[in-house]
């Protein structure tokens, strides 16, 4: 017999199946690598923002320190010839908190002021009201003087009165009647 020859059946020839593998690993490697590098990376901590201060530049109000009332000078000017007028204005001012040695009368270069005339140093002005205030039962128009008083003048405020012109007493009629006696009678008991 002859020998025969066992012939397998034939196979493809095996097929490289390492490339697949390969790259399949390759992207698995890098992929690690990656993952590794963003854990490990110092995380960013968030910061707290703190809000913004805008300064404002616009210049703010210097603060008046409050006058004391007993301190102030003041001279009143009666500026329409009333007798004791200036004198009912002290008394006012006093009530009002006015320091009545601070206060000197007299008289006004004219006597038909209508109005009222309050003037005072700058740095006086704030008290005007206060002024006014206290003379509303005796005058009705008041009116605040320009230019303010100068630096040299003695006086804080000069305050010259104004209104009913004073009328004297000669130009008043006068009555030439002589009185009556008029009896009435009682009622007895």
């Amino acid at each position: 017999m002859e020998p025969s020859a066992f012939q397998y059946p034939t196979q493809p020839p095996k097929k490289n199946n390492l490339t697949p593998m390969l790259v399949v690993g390759g992207v698995l490697i890098v992929a690690v690598v990656i993952s590794f590098l963003i854990i490990r990376q110092p995380k960013k901590v968030e910061e707290k923002k703190e809000p913004v201060v805008v300064e404002n530049t616009s210049p703010s109000p210097t603060e008046v320190p409050k006058i004391d009332k007993k301190t102030v000078k003041i001279q009143v000017q009666n500026g329409t010839g009333t007798p004791g007028q200036a004198g009912l204005v002290v008394k006012a001012l006093e009530s009002a908190g006015f320091l009545a040695d601070n206060i000197k009368t007299g008289n006004a270069e004219t006597y038909d002021n209508k109005t009222t005339l309050i003037t005072t140093k700058e740095s006086f002005a704030q008290i005007i009201p206060d002024i006014e205030d206290s003379l509303k039962s005796t005058f009705d128009k008041f009116a605040v003087g320009s230019p303010n008083l100068g630096s040299t003048i003695e006086f804080d405020v000069v305050i010259v009165t104004g209104g009913k012109i004073f009328e004297s007493p000669t130009s008043a009629p006068t009555s030439t009647s002589t009185p009556t006696l008029t009896v009435t009678p009682t009622p007895t008991p």
